[in-house]
């Protein structure tokens, strides 16, 4: 054979393999979500950015603050119905169940609206006693509907996709409130807290339209006589799994956006405004890890029923794989260009360089995690969930409270890259033994042993 035709040989199987692998719908599946949340880093990012610039540090303290608040309340404020949704869709769908699925659709939606009343009036009366009654309105009003988004965006998710779901839940609250700073910016016009949040809200409105006209027009497509069906109810059993991702959630909330509020409470609004750009960026990471989340809770519940698990098994080997390459492209500009995206915030945060390097092994190793944590909650075995989250949650806060007095912000992102590492191992341990499923970037090399057995929902 010539050199040309081994040449030729070399590059048609080149190509081969590159058709392969575009013609692989987990592949184009995860790129498509990669891209969209790509998307909204980059507008949550610019958001952040032209909000440092355009209010004084003391005002973007403050802004951080509420954000974290909001962020967190919301979350307890959906009573665990965000991810029990998923599953209960996979589930009745997949049986052959509108009457349940009517039913569920229904207790879920007013355990929402319970979950708004009870929580947005407590939230409502510290934030106006702390910060005056017009921001705590704008606040209380984007907690509440943001709460709303979130339920409806992951519903959509598993009904119809990532981008009805999470791409319109996203963009929508983020672009209005970016528009609107950016032309503030350019203007040199003045602005305030509270203008940002009523515009997070009135894009959060508008999410929750579109997702009930696409939930609408997707019911309609399964089930032309689900208006007529008559709901059934289990409320015992609903009640049951929706306290315990209650918990779950509002634990993994407070992993998120508790350390916020409390260098606050122990430092300064202004202090704390720089911590919060300093998570933003070693968040960088959750490009990897929510993408794989919204990919996999698209997908996982759907073939864990069905019993597709060669396929599940698959998917996660694409998943990890990708994750490992964000993880190891994301350490690379973030370490080498970290000082730079600290000052395209304010000059200010540049100091803050060292504690980012830290805290990016710590988000890098949560990613890494895959969608481990994903995994337990949709199979039912979301009671291991809650006591990982509780003991990451516990351990961080005692770190907080026992470093951050002597080692301010240094201190408060080491207790959080060794309550990452320890979340990420027993996320992974706990998953592989309950399901049989590793879904951490572990399994790439050659790591998962015997193939654990199932054990049933807790």
């Amino acid at each position: 054979m010539s050199v040309e035709e081994g040449g030729d040989s070399r590059a048609s199987g080149l190509a081969g393999r590159l058709r392969a692998l575009l013609s692989n719908p987990a592949l184009r599946g995860i790129a498509g979500v990669f891209v969209m949340k790509s998307s909204i880093i980059v507008a949550n990012f610019a958001l952040i950015m032209l909000a440092a610039r355009v209010l004084d540090t003391n005002g973007f303290g403050v802004f951080s603050i509420l954000f974290a608040a909001a962020g967190l309340f919301c979350i307890v404020a959906t009573f665990g119905q965000q991810v029990a949704l998923m599953r209960w869709w996979n589930e009745y769908t997949a049986a052959g169940d509108p009457s349940t699925l009517k039913g569920v659709l229904m207790f879920s939606a007013l355990t929402v609206l319970a979950g708004c009343i009870v929580v947005g009036s407590g939230f409502f009366a510290w934030t106006a006693l702390t910060y005056g009654v017009l921001l705590a309105a704008a606040v209380t009003a984007f907690m509440v509907l943001q709460a709303t988004v979130m339920t409806s965006a992951h519903l959509v998710r598993t009904a119809i996709g990532v981008g009805a779901g999470d791409g319109y839940g996203n963009l929508m609250i983020s672009v209005p409130a970016l528009v609107y700073l950016a032309i503030v910016l350019a203007t040199g016009a003045h602005t305030g807290v509270g203008a940002i949040f009523f515009l997070f809200a009135a894009g959060a409105a508008v999410a929750i339209a579109l997702h009930v006209v696409f939930l609408r027009r997707k019911i309609a497509a399964l089930y032309p006589d689900f208006a007529s069906v008559r709901p059934r109810y289990l409320p015992k059993e609903w009640r049951s799994r929706s306290f315990k991702l209650w918990i779950s959630n509002g634990l993994e909330a407070a992993n998120q956006y508790l350390d916020v509020l409390i260098i606050g409470y122990l430092m300064s609004p202004a202090v704390a405004g720089a911590y919060f750009v300093t998570t933003r960026l070693a968040n960088a990471f959750a490009t990897a890890s929510d993408t794989m989340h919204m990919f996999s809770t698209r997908h996982i519940p759907d073939l864990y029923y069905r019993g597709q698990l060669k396929q599940l098994n698959a998917l996660l080997d694409w998943v990890a794989g990708l994750t490992l390459a964000v993880i190891v492209a994301g350490m690379v500009v973030i370490l080498g260009g970290g000082q730079f995206f600290l000052s395209i915030f304010n000059a200010a945060y540049v100091p803050y360089y060292p504690a980012l390097v830290v805290l990016c092994f710590g988000t890098a190793a949560l990613a890494a995690a895959g969608p481990s944590g994903s995994i337990l909650m949709l199979t039912g075995h979301e009671g291991r969930y809650l006591r990982i989250i509780a003991v990451s949650v516990l351990l961080r806060a005692i770190g907080f409270f026992a470093l951050i007095p002597s080692f301010g912000i240094m201190g408060a992102v080491s207790a959080t890259t060794m309550s990452f590492i320890l979340m990420t191992a027993l996320l992974r341990h706990s998953s592989k033994k309950l399901t049989g499923l590793d879904g951490s970037v572990v399994r790439l090399v050659g790591l998962r042993g015997r193939r654990a057995e199932a054990s049933p929902a807790e």
